[in-house]
């Protein structure tokens, strides 16, 4: 919680010498009164420019809440691989069809179940970028040539990498991704079996393979020896790749819960710009002006996880506004934040 104090300056001070100097008057009475308009005491101007002076004082302040998990979502990518394009599109449709059926056999909300358009990329599965890997089989060749040079012994007990034109004969593959999200109401609220339930729901996707596992196109022996050495330089090892695959509890702040976490918050922010204006030897007037914000407190993961897959996620993001996600069921918290501005006096 902070706050400041701005001050706006005060109107110039103006003297009409033509009420000063009247015509009834003589010219030395009234030389006399001007001279002594201007020859006021510095300190009585600066009292009467305070008097004038209008200020405020800003405040911000927030209040915390713990959040009841009303439902378990699940988002994840499934996939499916083909040596065609269309191939792997209708493979991708059919495996959707089955988790559909799946999903609803294990008590998911139907209306809920929903997949993204699908994304289709052609590459060698793992490869991110060939042009990566030819520049690290090239500093993996130049750096065993150092070593070979410095050490002698090490000749012909280093191996040489395989040559870098080889990549341009990697396999290519189609892969037809989409991303899914279905929900599971929590009817009796946070109790041991919705405890339990995402460890089950765990087991049996894995069981029942929705990721599309068994959908990847396998590769020859000649195209694995072609791979082989980018395995060996972990070229297709990439550590920006988002996890795909969340189960969350999920909760929503009521009007009921917000109207209170207001409250809460603005006597915060009342108390401490009264404290303030107490501090500025001022008094606290009537309020100016008045917002707020909610924010979930961030969780140990990332929320567009599948933007791997072009913006995917996006479409769920926008419908789930307002709702807060965890893994942990304790850990659904939504911050309120109200800033408010009061006249000083």
């Amino acid at each position: 919680m902070h706050g400041t104090i701005t001050v706006e300056p005060s109107k110039k001070v103006r003297c009409a010498l033509s009420l000063v100097i009247c015509n009834r008057i003589p010219w030395v009475i009234s030389f006399l009164v001007v001279l002594s308009v201007f020859r006021l005491p510095s300190s009585a101007i600066a009292q009467e420019h305070s008097r004038d002076r209008g200020a405020t004082v800003s405040v911000s302040a927030t209040h915390e809440i713990v959040l009841v998990p009303e439902k378990i979502r699940l988002q994840m990518l499934v996939r499916a691989e083909s040596r065609e394009g269309e191939n792997a599109m209708k493979l991708l449709q059919k495996h959707q069809e089955r988790v559909k059926k799946d999903l609803v056999a294990l008590d998911a909300v139907e209306s809920s179940i929903e997949f993204s358009e699908t994304s289709m990329s052609v590459g060698t599965p793992g490869v991110d970028d060939p042009e990566i890997a030819r520049r690290m089989i090239r500093q993996q060749a130049a750096q065993l040539a150092q070593m070979r040079n410095l050490n002698p012994q090490l000749r012909g007990q280093i191996q040489t990498p395989t040559n870098e034109d080889g990549i341009n004969d990697l396999p290519q593959i189609f892969a037809a991704t989409s991303a899914l999200m279905a929900e599971w109401k929590l009817e009796n609220g946070l109790d041991d079996a919705a405890i339990l339930l995402p460890i089950q729901l765990k087991t049996a996707i894995d069981e029942k393979d929705f990721k599309g596992r068994k959908l990847k196109e396998a590769l020859d022996p000649d195209e694995q020896l072609l791979v082989q050495p980018l395995l060996g330089s972990s070229i297709y090892s990439s550590s920006n790749r988002q996890p795909e695959f969340q189960l969350v509890f999920v909760g929503k702040m009521s009007i009921n819960q917000e109207e209170v976490a207001l409250a809460e918050a603005f006597k915060k922010a009342q108390s401490h710009a009264a404290m303030l204006a107490k501090v500025a030897g001022r008094k606290l007037g009537g309020m100016r002006s008045i917002s707020s914000t909610a924010n979930s407190i961030p969780q140990n993961y990332t929320q567009s996880y599948a933007l791997n897959v072009s913006n995917s996620i996006v479409s769920f993001a926008r419908k789930n506004v307002g709702e807060v996600s965890s893994e942990d069921p304790n850990g659904l918290r939504q911050i309120v934040v109200i800033n408010v501005s009061f006249d000083v006096e």
